[in-house]
């Protein structure tokens, strides 16, 4: 019994471990996704509610690496995201002041 216990508590070690790996591995993509999705989410909701052009307009502006970011407005809020959506950032349109992101 104490044989088959080792492994068992061993084997949740071991996945343990390698969850840890990976989160840590990770860190630079999920930084790089909130800056990024930021970035187009303010970009976008400038472009649209400032410069008054079309959302598809908007998002032809962005490089072609950039297109992985999914962008989409409702009213004068503009959502974007990555990583099928665990990583995402809206900004605000306010009359006046312009574009803001929303914590």
């Amino acid at each position: 019994m104490g044989r088959k216990r080792w492994m068992w508590t061993g084997g949740l070690g071991i996945a343990a471990l390698a969850l840890g790996i990976g989160a840590w591995s990770l860190q630079d993509d999920i930084a790089y996704g909130r800056i990024a999705t930021g970035y187009a989410a303010k970009q976008t909701c400038s472009c649209m509610h400032v410069s008054g052009r079309p959302l598809d307009a908007c998002l032809a502006d962005y490089p072609e690496d950039a297109r992985q970011i999914r962008v989409t407005a409702t009213g004068e809020t503009v959502q974007a995201s990555v990583m099928f959506g665990a990583i995402k950032a809206q900004a605000v349109y306010e009359e006046e002041f312009g574009c803001r992101i929303l914590d």
